[in-house]
């Protein structure tokens, strides 16, 4: 249910019976705010191929501008500001950090990575316009009046349209509904062979693209764990080599960020950006776990650093919840808050914990392994296998014929596995996501079977 829009809320109307597809707003919008190659505006048709029996549909979308904006709450630079008289969003590219984190919160795909700048940029409701009087550029050039634009309360029209993935934001858009029939414009020039030409989702998350988030989560679970053995008293922390790990995991945080001198900026939004409370809760734990290392103090703060590690861990997890599927935002078997559960309990010698945690662990991944095919996704059972291997399998045999330094990388191995499936499976909303979705069923439905969801993953 979406929350009421303020009185002087300006909105987008789009009409998709008008709209030919032809991208004019994409190049308006281009021109106007002087972008590098990309523009903020974006074109998404259904039904590309022009599969007989089902209608071509084309949606412009660009930043929703909505009233509850996911981006400005994630955020954790506060980059993001709503003016309450007209409803803009705006972001100030001096206090983005570039860590794309907007990007993975908006189901409109909205913010853009602006390469040459290293920062998120988006539409700007072309505010330069509005104050002159003038209308966006994209609605001003679009050449059938598909695109519109006033005061949301005045706009006719309805709320959802085709490749629409979510309402919750309140997104300050109306659309004037399809009104032609099924089978529509396409039948005459539509091949009908199946899922060919369906095209792929178009990834905002992948292992490539995020591997130094992958090593730094890894890194930073195995320091909590290695922190709190030392604490139970089963090994004694080398400080050279804890500090150098240190170094590399804040080291690779910084990676990914298009202005990594900026990343102090990251900690800014504690109040409603897990991001921002993974950052402060993991700093307080490397800066009380050295001060332990190198100081004489009371047993109380080292037990106090551990317990702030395993709450940044559980932030950590936290922070991927809007890209999971609803099923697996309560636990995931590569969640780093049970990998460090779990090298914790092995490094301390605790076998019953150690028991517990991997058969909680096993439990999640055989659930994830089983509920991904019933909804149409690929299991990759050769990842799988590796996982088994040597995460589940392997470490006893281990353990017993070559000991705990051999069970202990076993473990490392099939986490580090773990945690690459989890890069690859994560699905954050978008339009042309929500398009390959929706035309999948229109196919389906016409054929008279199920949809084929493993066709729709990148």
């Amino acid at each position: 249910m979406t929350a009421p829009q303020s009185a002087g809320q300006k909105a987008f109307l789009f009409d998709l019976n008008r709209c030919t597809g032809c991208q004019a707003c994409e190049v308006a919008c281009t021109i106007e705010n002087q972008l590098d190659g990309f523009s903020w505006r974006q074109v998404t048709s259904l039904n590309e191929a022009h599969h007989a029996g089902v209608s071509t549909i084309h949606l412009s979308l660009a930043c929703n501008h909505c009233e509850e904006p996911p981006c400005m709450e994630h955020c954790p630079a506060l980059a993001y500001d709503k003016d309450p008289a007209t409803g803009l969003v705006s972001l100030d590219a001096q206090r983005c950090i570039g860590c794309g984190y907007c990007s993975w919160a908006c189901p409109y795909d909205a913010p853009k990575l602006d390469d040459s700048a290293g920062v998120m940029t988006k539409c700007t409701f072309c505010a330069h316009r509005q104050a002159e009087g003038l209308e966006p550029a994209c609605v001003e050039q679009c050449p059938t009046g598909a695109l519109g634009f006033g005061d949301l309360a005045e706009l006719p029209g309805v709320e959802l349209a085709p490749g629409m993935p979510t309402l919750e934001p309140g997104p300050s858009i109306r659309f004037v509904p399809w009104r032609r029939e099924e089978p529509g414009c396409s039948e005459a020039s539509g091949t009908g062979n199946g899922n060919v030409g369906l095209g792929k989702r178009r990834r905002k998350i992948s292992l490539r693209s995020e591997w130094p988030l992958v090593a730094f989560t890894l890194i930073a679970a195995a320091l909590v764990a290695v922190h709190t053995a030392s604490v139970a008293g089963a090994l004694v922390i080398w400080p050279p080599a804890f500090l150098a790990a240190t170094a590399i995991a804040m080291g690779l945080s910084t990676l990914h960020l298009g202005k990594p001198l900026r990343a102090w900026r990251a900690m800014l939004n504690v109040r409603r950006s897990w991001l921002s409370r993974e950052i402060v809760l993991f700093s307080a734990f490397l800066g009380i776990a050295m001060l332990c290392l190198l100081a004489p103090v009371p047993p109380w703060l080292h037990w106090g650093a551990a317990a702030l590690g395993f709450a940044a861990l559980f932030a950590v997890d936290r922070v991927y919840d809007i890209a999971r599927p609803p099923e697996s935002r309560l636990a995931h078997s590569a969640d780093v808050l049970l990998t460090g559960a779990l090298l914790a309990s092995v490094l301390s010698g605790a076998m019953l914990i150690v028991a517990a945690v991997a058969a909680v662990k096993l439990g999640l991944y055989l659930f994830r392994k089983i509920s991904r095919p019933r909804r149409g996704l690929d299991p990759r059972w050769s990842w799988s296998a590796l996982r088994a291997g040597f995460g589940f399998a392997a470490p006893l045999p281990a353990l017993v014929t070559a000991g705990p330094a051999w069970a202990l990388a076993a473990i490392a191995i099939g986490e580090l596995i773990d945690r690459c499936e989890l890069y690859e499976e994560q699905e954050v909303p978008t339009p042309r996501g929500q398009m390959v979705v929706e035309l999948q069923q229109r196919l389906a439905s016409r054929r008279g079977a199920q949809p084929d969801g493993a066709a729709m993953e990148a």
